[in-house]
């Protein structure tokens, strides 16, 4: 055999180094990627490792790594992520403002506006990742700094990116911070004849009733029209907050009639709650059809609503006696032909207009679905009837968690219809104190709030309170724990002061966090310091092996009782809530036949709880993922108890829900099967998840 050519084998030996160099890289990456993981989920950024990775050579590791500060939010961090706004990688920078945003509300009122001012006029005329900025301040600025951003961004146009600062403002409207530039700037970009944003009526209706709003309430209300639900579905909610400002409820009415997506339908029927009827008795006529919608949301909606706009036993009109008769109708449902969501629901508010017992409610004994029986139950708690305490306090003596909890939601009703009868708050405080030694994390939440309501709020509830709370454990009882620590907080007692110092160094930073706020609450000292920085977590799983096997997209199929939903979740969004999902789902069939436990129109459908009430989990709480990803129709995100508790319950969006966005992790997003989502009702059963070869 010939020997190579002198030039040829110079060009196979550099081709052969040039791809063990590329190989050799690729490795390298990948163990800076893993180690940037694994500080992410055991949340321990203190050893100085992530902050080199931030300025790493390689783009792909400094823009992991600054991700994980978005979930991190260590404001030690802060000084590099702003100077990571000026990466020669402009994805980084957009990732560096997320960062920021997320890490801004972690500071005190004196450093968030040290923070914003750099921000907004050091960093924004320099950095590629302006809008993105503009947005993120949103989260956590000062109402100085929305003025400057007005200022700064809103004043000087043409505006770059303008839906980024109408979400910005949107932001500071959801904490409560509005200015009229504000509002003035919104309404620029809805004009005659030119295609409106839904971002700006988002950011309106969170704004809420302001006097620039309803000088061009004419305007407005013309938008019913729209060719984009999104800008209908907010219209109808500013539309409420107006009130009858301008025509508002004729237009209301139409929306709930006759728009074509039920979604709007849902948010106009929410409106109307707001009117009163009388002057508008054709408003009782939209309710009485929307009882009988062809979506079950609507009806839900509709019949929920309904006592709000002051209708009662008392009004002779024709429109209201018909309306109370059908209402009574579905709510005794003698023929079973309504489901059961619907028979609480109307029978929940006819117990809120007649103050009578639901006559559905029949004895305990009587093999009604228990959750039905819990809604009755709780209905009873907003009647006058005097039979409903007896009824309520034999309830909570059951054994079914879904049971008791109801008949304690019922009687705290009940004694705030009653505020002056000692004996009976006397009762039902001694009730709580034994259904404590229950254990169950659902009633023993709820005895601990109705133990903190004000009403029911006894000194003697302390020892019981921090005995039970001393037999706790997280993450199984995270919830539980949360709810008693509040509860002692607001008693302040100095008998729990040192109980709760004790939880500062509590492996779970839920509880940490609780104890943090009931101190401040007993003694307005801020204890965040003493709080554990490294604290491990209870629960880790770093399977690299399983994560390398995953493609980037992983498609899944939901099947339900409804139809099969196709889902694509994202590896790289949150790499360990993926693949816990999918590990849930493939190795031990979790999520087989579990229900959809909670369904609120027009916001989430959610499930993957075993106990089916919302209480449930697999045992363990994973960490928080958060990505830039926002929350559109369809996305698919975890719920939790706060930051760092989430486990297997999963939750689907019927449309955007900007609010939740930074706050709750996203794992993935409906490609197709919307309309399955759209159907699903409570106690819906998914048969299972499995992954789409």
């Amino acid at each position: 055999m010939k020997p190579l050519p002198v030039p040829l084998l110079f060009l196979v030996t550099v081709l052969a180094y040039a791809q063990d160099a590329g190989q050799e890289a690729e490795r390298i990456r990948g163990e800076k990627i893993e180690d940037i993981l694994r500080i992410q989920d055991m949340r321990t950024p203190f050893d100085g490792k992530l902050v080199g990775l931030l300025s790493d050579k390689d783009p792909v590791v400094r823009r992991r790594a600054t991700l994980a500060y978005g979930s991190l939010q260590d404001s030690t961090a802060i000084g590099l992520l702003t100077h990571n706004l000026t990466d020669d990688d402009p994805d980084i920078q957009n990732v560096a403002a997320f960062a920021l945003g997320q890490t801004g509300s972690c500071l005190g009122e004196r450093g968030r506006k040290e923070l914003e001012h750099d921000l907004i006029w050091n960093r924004l005329p320099i950095t590629l990742a302006a809008g993105r900025l503009v947005e993120e301040i949103g989260k956590f600025g000062t109402g100085a700094a929305l003025a400057d951003l007005m200022t700064r961004v809103g004043n000087v146009p043409p505006v770059k990116d303008p839906e980024r600062l109408m979400m910005s403002i949107a932001r500071f409207a959801v904490r409560g911070i509005v200015s009229a530039d504000g509002v003035n700037f919104l309404l620029r970009y809805i004009q005659p004849g030119e295609p409106a944003p839904w971002q700006a009526l988002y950011a309106l209706q969170r704004i809420g009733d302001r006097p620039e709003i309803r000088d061009r309430i004419e305007f407005l209300r013309l938008l019913y029209t729209h060719k984009d639900p999104l800008v209908r579905m907010n219209l109808a909610t500013l539309l409420g907050k107006l009130r009858d400002a301008g025509g508002a409820t004729e237009v209301l009415q139409r929306m709930a009639d006759y728009d074509s997506d039920w979604r709007v339908r849902v948010n106009a029927f929410k409106a109307l709650a707001t009117v009163t009827w009388r002057g508008h008795g054709s408003v009782i006529k939209t309710f009485e059809r929307g009882f009988f919608d062809a979506t079950q949301h609507v009806s839900i909606t509709a019949l929920s609503e309904f006592p709000q706009i002051g209708v009662d036993r008392s009004d002779t009109t024709g429109e209201a006696r018909e309306a109370l008769h059908q209402l009574a109708a579905i709510a005794e449902n003698s023929s079973g032909g309504f489901p059961w969501p619907l028979q609480a629901e109307a029978a929940t508010a006819l117990a809120r207009i007649d103050g009578a017992l639901p006559k559905a409610l029949g004895s305990p004994d009587d093999g009604i679905y228990p959750k039905l029986r819990a809604r009755l139950l709780q209905a009873a708690g907003q009647t006058s009837d005097p039979r409903a305490r007896a009824i309520l306090f034999d309830a909570a003596a059951r054994k079914e968690p879904v049971i008791v909890c109801a008949a304690l939601d019922g009687l705290q009703s009940l004694g705030h219809a009653s505020p002056r009868d000692l004996d009976f708050q006397t009762s039902v405080t001694a009730l709580c104190l034994r259904l404590l030694a229950s254990h169950d994390v659902a009633v023993v939440t709820s005895c601990a709030s109705l133990l903190g309501d004000s009403l029911f709020r006894r000194g003697e509830s302390v020892p019981a309170l921090l005995k039970v709370l001393a037999d706790l454990r997280p993450p199984r009882d995270t919830e539980a724990m949360q709810e008693i620590i509040a509860t002692l907080g607001s008693m302040h007692d100095s008998r729990a002061l040192q109980p709760l110092v004790g939880l500062l160094e509590s492996d779970d930073p839920a509880v940490a966090a609780a104890a943090v706020s009931a101190l401040r609450t007993l003694t307005g000292n801020d204890y965040s310091g003493r709080t554990q920085r490294k604290a491990e977590p209870l629960y880790v799983d770093l399977d690299f092996a399983y994560l390398r096997s995953l493609p980037a997209v992983v498609s899944v199929k939901l099947e339900t009782s409804k139809g099969d939903v196709l889902i694509d979740l994202y590896r790289d969004v949150a790499p360990f809530t993926v693949m816990n999902v999918l590990k849930l789902a493939g190795e031990r069939g979790f999520y087989r036949g579990l229900a959809f436990h909670r369904v609120v129109a027009n916001f989430v459908v959610q499930g993957g709880d075993p106990r089916g009430d919302g209480w449930g989990g697999p045992g363990f709480a994973i960490r928080s993922e958060f990505s830039l990803l926002s929350y559109e129709t369809g996305s698919v995100g975890m719920a939790n108890a706060g930051k760092d508790t989430e486990g297997s319950q999963f939750f689907i969006t019927h449309s955007p829900q900007p609010h939740l966005d930074g706050r709750y992790t996203i794992i993935g997003r409906v490609v197709s099967g919307m309309d399955v989502i759209d159907r699903l009702q409570p106690d819906d059963h998914m048969y299972d998840i499995v992954v789409v070869k």
